[in-house]
């Protein structure tokens, strides 16, 4: 089977943590298919508009307005006609129906999170003509759902990466860790506040990813209080393998999140074997049960710091945590659940 994705979000050599979640997906499907990737990325460079620059698997394209015309350019460059394209997020949507229209073959959709903007009519018809829609969470599916988009739904996860994720013992030293962008959605004040009510004293806390609110977040976290911003480190974005092993490290990951349709960055950290708490937000209730951590209300600080203390002094079966994560969300596991939507998708055209 030959399956073309096409996407405008991918991660590129000058941006490696963008999207990374697509090119897991990309790589769960390809140890059942061949696939290649059409990545269409957006500029104001008049003279980039016409080039196409291949890696490896990967055509890259241009656009300024619409990225259907730049993507017929990138058709020829592929290494094989597809049987079916797969289509990652709505901003993709349209141009996924024109090509697949475009090539004859049917199409499914994978959505990665909440629409940022009122659907159009044809991303409306691309969501409802598609052989499947592939939110990653039900919480996503509820979301799509309510939004008015008649689709053929089919929950299929978000991949935990197990080449870089993997348990060590836990060094036992009441380390913290939060993977999170630095945006009000994120919950970060939340998460200073909350530990600045700990109980617990023998703690750290590394705080990884970078956004719009990173200097504001430093400041705040020395102005609530002079011992917290000792105790907090901002690290920035980290690339897989350091953010691997600063998991490695952690004793307890913590997310404060207002709203988040799945949360790789959890089962990041349950591959690790590092027990979570996590905020009710969408996504982490589906991946967290209570042999690996503990949920709580998103907003409330008190809660959050009265369970970080609980988790603190709790033992976790480490070991048990990272392969419950591996059997959910290998890129085998993953890469199946794909595998049946293609199939069944194809046998329906026939």
């Amino acid at each position: 089977m030959k399956v073309l994705f096409l996407t405008r979000s991918y991660p590129t050599r000058k941006a490696p943590v963008v999207a990374p979640f697509t090119r897991d997906h990309f790589r769960a499907a390809s140890l059942f298919a061949e696939v290649a990737v059409l990545h269409a990325q957006k500029t104001r460079d008049a003279t980039a508009l016409r080039q196409v620059q291949k890696e490896d698997e990967i055509v890259r394209v241009r656009f300024r307005r619409r990225p259907f015309p730049s993507a017929l350019r990138g058709l020829r460059e592929l290494p094989f006609r597809p049987d079916l394209v797969h289509g990652h997020f709505y901003d993709a949507a349209t141009a996924t129906l024109l090509i697949a229209r475009r090539l004859g073959v049917p199409y499914v959709l994978t959505e990665h999170s909440t629409l940022a903007r009122p659907s159009t009519r044809l991303e409306r018809l691309a969501f409802r003509n598609a052989g499947r829609v592939m939110p990653v969470s039900r919480m996503l599916q509820s979301a799509l759902e309510s939004s008015g988009l008649e689709a053929r739904y089919e929950v299929v996860p978000n991949v935990v990466d197990l080449e870089h994720f993997t348990p060590s013992p836990r060094p036992g030293r009441s380390r913290l860790i939060a993977v999170t962008r630095m945006t009000p959605v994120k919950g970060v004040p939340d998460l200073l506040a909350a530990l600045r009510l700990l109980k617990s004293r023998d703690w750290h806390c590394d705080l990884i990813g970078g956004g719009e609110r990173l200097d504001e977040y430093r400041a705040l976290a020395s102005q609530l209080a002079p011992e917290l911003g000792a105790r907090v480190t901002f690290h920035g974005e980290l690339q897989r393998p350091e953010l691997a092993a600063r998991l490695r490290e952690a004793d307890l990951f913590v997310l404060a999140s207002r709203l988040e349709t799945f949360s790789v960055a959890t089962i990041e950290a349950m591959a690790c074997g590092v027990p979570v708490v996590a905020t009710a937000c969408g996504g982490p209730e589906e991946l967290v049960g209570p042999e690996a951590g503990t949920i709580v209300p998103p907003g409330d600080p008190a809660a959050l710091a009265e369970a970080i203390d609980r988790a603190l002094s709790s033992r976790f079966d480490s070991a048990a945590i990272a392969r419950g994560v591996a059997g959910r969300f290998s890129a085998e596991a993953v890469g199946a659940r794909l595998l049946e939507v293609y199939e069944a998708t194809l046998a329906e055209r026939v």
